[in-house]
């Protein structure tokens, strides 16, 4: 299970309404990225996606794990599906249930706000209302969470490598986006319909590229709908994984 990139963001918060309904059918590992959690507060500016690619498959041979079944929300499922659809040996991928990962994610207000961070509670909170449709995931708890965690030592700076400006203020140009219809390994793809990250229809358009691939949409429900609607997340997430285990041991 491979978790999103905002400011803040780790293991933890994006799979703590998951972990122990998928555990009870599966040996679940969700591990905090290089530069998130408790992982050392690093960032390579040459190859990032490639240098995070590398730490995942590192992980996996630590702990004798030839292959696997990954679940990715947002950043953590855009990895998934590009490692599917450019170099799928790397992981050996059994299959793949992204929620709200993949897709074009355009240059709006919500995207500048998770870019924009200043450190502070109240932008924590704005953080949040881009991500949660209800409220509840924008509390006074919830919020001071993710804005402790978003300041521990090193936390702020190795997120923020991946959103600097260049001095004129233009940002590099951001990698080419895989062809989606090269994944050819059994996918699910949900997210919710009310996301502010995404175009309208991004999910619609994702299941039609790959081949095969499942869709469920969300709503009401924004970046993060397998924690809005974690019950019913982890039911089609179990059953899709059950569905392709052919042949592995159970």
């Amino acid at each position: 299970m491979l978790h999103s990139a905002e400011f803040g963001g780790r293991a933890e918060f994006s799979w703590r309404y998951n972990i122990a309904a998928l555990a009870e059918h599966f040996h679940v590992f969700a591990p905090d990225m290089l530069g998130f959690g408790h992982t050392d507060k690093v960032y390579n500016f040459s190859d990032p996606a490639g240098f995070r690619i590398r730490f995942v498959r590192d992980f996996m041979d630590t702990l004798c794990i030839p292959s696997a079944h990954f679940i990715g929300n947002s950043f953590g499922g855009s990895l998934i599906l590009t490692v599917a659809a450019t170099q799928p040996v790397a992981w050996n991928v059994r299959s793949i249930v992204t929620s709200s990962g993949g897709g074009f994610a355009p240059v709006n207000e919500a995207r500048e706000t998770l870019n924009n961070y200043d450190g502070s509670r109240e932008w924590m909170r704005r953080i949040l209302q881009v991500l949660f449709y209800d409220e509840r995931w924008s509390s006074e708890a919830e919020v001071d969470e993710r804005w402790r965690a978003s300041r521990e030592f090193g936390g702020w700076e190795a997120t923020a490598a991946a959103r600097l400006r260049l001095p004129d203020g233009e940002r590099p140009a951001p990698p080419e986006r895989p062809d989606y219809r090269n994944v050819a390994v059994p996918a699910l793809i949900t997210g919710g319909k009310e996301d502010l990250l995404r175009e309208p229809g991004t999910w619609e358009e994702l299941h039609r590229l790959i081949p095969g691939s499942e869709l469920h949409v969300f709503s009401p429900a924004r970046h993060c709908a397998h924690v809005e609607f974690a019950d019913e997340f982890n039911r089609l997430a179990i059953d899709f994984i059950d569905r392709h285990r052919t042949g592995e041991e159970v």
